[in-house]
């Protein structure tokens, strides 16, 4: 739903769009999420859903995509217990020609989705800058480097 000007609500049809930006003004921040219609993906489902853009400035990107799931306190012990939301974040890489794939944020599983096209530029890179991929900021910056070969 949206607001008109006339201030009347009017229903979106998500079929048009493609980008939005979610903005906190407490924290200063704001929040790309994109479709990625053309991109090949292994999950029908996510062919219209919607990606959080952590890195989209060339021809690669990391993206994520954040699901609640519920846990039990007790589930190992079999008892009833209260369930509490656990957030799940799922990484994606898009690789130059367009294929998305879901990665862990790790050294070998980056690599491995960005192929073997530049593998021993890529790890002279996060040998010299000293990257630990699995942090989110170290891979967006060896993306921002692949994205110069």
């Amino acid at each position: 739903m949206s607001r008109l000007p006339s201030g009347e609500s009017a229903q979106v049809d998500l079929d048009n769009i493609r980008e939005f930006t979610l903005g906190d003004s407490l924290l200063g921040t704001q929040r790309i999420y994109r479709r990625y219609l053309t991109a090949r993906i292994e999950n029908p489902a996510l062919r219209l859903a919607f990606f959080e853009v952590r890195y989209d400035a060339g021809r690669a990107a990391l993206l994520c995509r954040r699901s609640v799931g519920m846990v039990s306190d007790n589930a190992a012990r079999g008892r009833n217990s209260a369930l509490r939301q656990r957030v799940v974040t799922t990484y994606f890489i898009r690789t130059p020609d367009n294929n998305l794939a879901p990665v862990a944020l790790a050294e070998a599983a980056v690599l491995a989705a960005l192929g073997p096209a530049h593998a021993t530029a890529t790890a002279a890179f996060i040998q010299q800058k000293r990257l630990k991929l699995d942090k989110e900021a170290d891979v967006v910056e060896l993306l921002a480097y692949h994205d110069t070969l």
